[in-house]
């Protein structure tokens, strides 16, 4: 856990300004390095939710964070599957399919369940990150 030391109530604000001064860039590298872990949840999830027989592991290799942005809300970062399979059908539609079903296929949700897996070691990266910029204050 990160300590901010400070002696008497100026000096105390000095730190918050200078902390609250480079927190977005702190922010952006905190994300940056937990999204691989929700990344690799994901994959997990979907290789064993599509392990039919027919399946070639291309929807989980599709799968790949994005850079931290930011927007009106804060900043974040996005898991997101992209590209197409060599028959055309994209990947987002059969993540889709995967997540929700279809009126032929049964729906096995696998967003929840990587998102619960991963999730503790996600907040563990990202307070690990921040309180080492704390600590340089």
């Amino acid at each position: 856990m990160a300590r901010l030391k400070a002696q008497g109530f100026d000096e105390a604000l000095d730190c918050l300004d200078t902390l609250s001064a480079g927190i977005g860039a702190v922010a952006d590298e905190a994300l940056n390095n937990a999204a691989p872990d929700m990344a690799d949840s994901l994959k997990k999830e979907i290789r064993e939710a599509a392990d039919r027989g027919y399946a070639k592991g291309a929807l989980a290799n599709s799968v790949v964070p994005t850079k931290a942005k930011e927007n009106q809300y804060g900043h974040f970062v996005a898991v997101c599957v992209v590209g197409r399979d060599k028959k055309g059908t994209s990947n987002g539609e059969k993540l889709a399919y995967l997540e929700y079903g279809t009126s032929r296929q049964a729906a096995r949700p696998v967003l929840d369940k990587a998102v619960r897996r991963a999730g503790p070691k996600c907040m563990e990266k990202m307070q690990e990150t921040i309180g080492k910029y704390i600590d340089k204050l």
